[in-house]
Formats: C-alpha cells, structure tokens, sequence
C-alpha cells in the first residue's frame, strides 16, 4: 500500500472541486463554495490511496501557490468548456505546474460537457500538444458523471507504473 498526492490546478469556477466530489462521494452539487487555500479528499483505489489537492483558482500575486503543488506526482488541468478565457489559460497552468514538478503527467479536465460548446477540433488538438506530459485529455461533466473517473483511473494508472 503507497499513498500519492495529486494536484487539481485551474481558475476559478471551472468545477475543480464538483470534479472531485463526483469522484470521491459520487455526488453533485449545483451550489457554488469557492476553495479557499486547499482542501484534501482521499480516495484509495487497489493498492494506492490518492491524497487530492483541490486549490483555489490559481493567481499570480499569491506566492503561496507554488507551495500547494510541491511534492505531486501529477496534475489535472481543468477548464470551463463555456469559459474561453479558462481554456486559454491552460498552458499557462501546466508551465506554472511543471516549474514545480518537472514533467509530471498531466490530464487535461475540460469540464462541463453536459452543456453546449463550441470547441472544436482543431482547438483539441492544439491544446493536447501543449505537452508531452499532457497523457489524456478528455471532456467530463462532473454534473452527469461523463468522464469523470476515467480522467483520475488514467491518471493513476501512469503514477502506479512510474512508482512501481
């Protein structure tokens, strides 16, 4: 039995926290509670027990931020598929990720797949080329559930075999 920490990074309000929820509880809540700092859920999956970072929206002026992603073994990049502006951030989030944790995997949440979007494919592909640690990328809903545990199962799947 190992345990490993990984770390949801993404703006505001894109559904870091419902993503998790949906995991760990498989629940879902329409009710909004923005994180402050961090929270940490644990969920053990076979012979792992993943400890989820959930932190606030990322800010530059928070120096404190960095310290939040120390010692992850991976990240989920997630984005609001009805925000362009949180799509655009994203290779800005696995720079800020991979400053701290040099090539950690990286999965790629764009969530919120149960509205309607216009992302097309060619923005797809794009954003999955942003990085070779970049290992799935994937639309989830953490509202219907779309995604939801194939985007952590993939994740845990990469840092089982890199921790075994």
């Amino acid at each position: 039995m190992f345990s490993y920490k990984i770390v949801l990074v993404g703006n505001f309000g894109v559904g870091k926290t419902s993503l998790i929820r949906r995991f760990v509880e498989n629940s879902f809540s329409e009710e909004y509670l923005s994180t402050i700092g961090v929270s940490i859920s644990k969920k053990t999956l076979g012979d792992a027990t993943i400890m989820i970072w959930d932190i606030e929206g990322h800010t530059e002026f928070k120096p404190i931020y960095k310290q939040y992603l120390l010692g992850a073994k991976g990240f989920i990049i997630v984005a609001d598929l009805l925000r362009e502006e949180s799509i655009d951030a994203i290779e800005s989030h696995i720079k800020l990720s991979h400053e701290v944790v040099k090539d950690a995997p990286v999965c790629i949440a764009l969530n919120k797949s149960d509205m309607p979007h216009t992302l097309n494919d060619e923005k797809l592909n794009y954003i999955k080329n942003l990085s070779p640690s970049v290992i799935k990328l994937l639309k989830t809903s953490a509202k219907s559930g779309d995604a939801v545990e194939e985007l952590f199962l993939a994740l845990n799947e990469v840092i089982c075999r890199q921790l075994s």
